[in-house]
């Protein structure tokens, strides 16, 4: 019976979202005023090319060798949990959801984004503060880039205390097998809140992003670092830093640990804000306390390439039978 259900529910949910999808295809693409060979400019613009651009970005360049070799070695060195494998079942589902979640928020922040600004544009341009371009190059780069991380511990901070924003980012902290890869794991609909979160503000101080590239960059590999199996807390910098301890802390099964160490670069915001886990020696198990989540059990590359499926459409299950 609830299966049944379930089919029903998730069919009328899917029709919902073929239906937006298609409108807001039909508005973006304004088909009945393009010409075939403008329609396929567009889909090469919006969908093909961003696609392309975020492997090339992600894999040929030399930062993402960087880090992953330095991650690999010192998880052999100094790993947090010894009995952990390198080639596990965990690091190879997070492998297939690397692929998957290049793919997928390309295509989402490259429409979104794009939707996002025009509206902002053409709705509410009004509300732009422009004095923040008057200021000096030094001043608008640091204030890019405390602004960009607080909004990220802001989003993260919101995913862990509105429940229904939770069952969505529980897929990220379903992981208990922390590795390099795992900062791929993400649900779908979460780059639709976090792209929210970080692009109306920058909309509205109308910063320029340009200008934090060459963070934006150290901050992408950065983060697949703290999420290694790492036995470290890098010293002094815990206390300015997010480290492999604070961030392993915050993946921690343990209630103490829940709600704690938000921050996404610097841990100024949790020391700030008193979501700091004071404690800079733990180095607790992982995961998420729900017998029922679809954890992947097989390595057989059919199970391995549904799983991220299965557990994309689980929260749309709580949700709905909740």
């Amino acid at each position: 019976m609830e299966s049944s259900w379930f089919r029903t529910i998730s069919s009328v949910v899917l029709c919902v979202l073929l239906g937006i999808g298609a409108y807001l295809f039909v508005q973006y693409f304004n088909l009945f005023g393009l010409e075939l060979w403008q329609v396929k400019r567009k889909i090469l613009q919006i969908f093909y090319y961003p696609i392309i651009g975020r492997f090339e970005y992600i894999i040929f360049t030399t930062s993402f060798w960087v880090a992953l070799v330095v991650t690999l070695m010192l998880e052999r060195l100094t790993p947090a949990q010894p009995k952990q494998t390198t080639l596990s079942l965990s690091f190879t589902q997070d492998l297939v959801w690397f692929f998957y979640e290049s793919i997928l928020s390309a295509v989402v922040i490259a429409t979104y984004v794009s939707l996002l600004r025009r509206g902002y544009e053409k709705y509410c341009s009004g509300v732009t503060i422009t004095y923040v371009n008057q200021s000096p190059e030094w001043a608008k780069f640091l204030l890019a880039l405390l602004l960009l991380d607080f909004l990220y511990w802001l989003q993260h901070s919101l995913n862990h205390k509105v429940p229904l924003l939770w069952e969505f980012h529980k897929i990220h902290h379903s992981q208990r097998e922390l590795n390099f890869f795992t900062d791929f794991r993400y649900h779908v609909l979460e780059y639709i809140i976090r792209q929210t979160c970080l692009v109306i503000p920058f909309l509205i101080l109308e910063v320029n992003p340009p200008k934090i590239v060459a963070f934006a960059t150290f901050h992408t590999w950065y983060t697949r670092f703290y999420h290694g199996n790492i036995r470290t807390n890098l010293g002094p910098l815990h206390y300015i830093l997010v480290t492999p301890q604070s961030h392993r802390v915050h993946h921690s099964v343990e209630e103490r640990h829940f709600e704690k160490n938000f921050g996404s670069l610097f841990c100024i915001w949790d020391f700030i804000f008193r979501t700091q886990y004071w404690e800079f020696s733990e180095y607790p198990e992982t995961g998420i306390n729900d017998p029922d989540f679809p954890y992947e059990q097989s390595d057989g590359i059919k199970d391995l390439l549904l799983t991220p499926f299965h557990q994309m459409f689980y929260p749309l299950r709580e949700i709905t039978w909740r």
